[in-house]
């Protein structure tokens, strides 16, 4: 198995005015959390513009790119991205390993009536090595117990992760690579993840078998 990067140009879109109420409730949460000075606690926290994620969901979905209407996201913080993901329809779930940030999500969530799942854990599932490498994140992902044919799992799922159909990550730098070789060995074939990288750099990938790469 392998990926592709699909065609995407970011592009803004019409959001919705309940959409747009949430955004803006998020915007108040990032508004305390930098007055609380909760930054320098967790200073790798930065969050993506929800405009832009919200453009990339609604692009996948509206040319009928999944099969399916599983979303998760890996390293949620506020859990902007799986609460956009309900706007539209997902049965969404994102993973935190900060249990502070969980709690301002599940906050958020309640404030907003969101129905999604939130998972404190860490989004590297057991299964999976994570090491640092010169400075960046790698993985060690073929350690998969073949003898009892088992693969990684989020315990607290009921879903398998090779069953979800859309993945999202706002990874630092460093973990740009390691995101992509997660998604490779955890996605199932047809599974799409949504990258997003920085400002106006948003990035769509595939799960393929490798027989597809032309």
């Amino acid at each position: 198995m392998s990926y592709k990067e699909l065609p995407y140009a970011a592009a803004a879109v019409i959001v919705p005015t309940a959409v747009q109420n949430f955004i803006d409730a998020a915007d108040r949460q990032y508004e305390l959390f930098y007055a609380n000075q909760l930054q320098k606690r967790y200073p790798k926290y930065v969050p993506s513009e929800p405009s832009q994620v919200y453009a990339a969901l609604k692009y996948v979905t509206d040319k009928d790119l999944l099969v399916g209407n599983t979303f998760i996201e890996w390293g949620c913080g506020f859990g902007v991205a799986t609460g956009l993901a309900t706007f539209l329809g997902y049965q969404a779930t994102g993973i935190e390993i900060e249990p502070d940030l969980v709690q301002i999500a599940y906050d958020l969530f309640l404030q907003e009536n969101i129905e999604a799942q939130l998972i404190c854990s860490s989004y590297i599932p057991d299964g999976i090595i994570e090491y640092e490498n010169f400075g960046t994140t790698d993985i060690i992902s073929d350690n998969f117990n073949r003898l009892s044919n088992t693969r990684p799992c989020y315990s607290e799922m009921s879903l398998q992760i090779e069953e979800i159909d859309l993945f999202f990550a706002y990874p630092w730098p460093g973990e740009q690579e390691m995101i992509l070789k997660l998604f490779d060995a955890l996605a199932g074939e047809g599974a799409l993840l949504i990258a997003y990288f920085g400002d106006q750099d948003t990035h769509i990938y595939r799960k393929i078998d490798d027989s597809q790469i032309a």
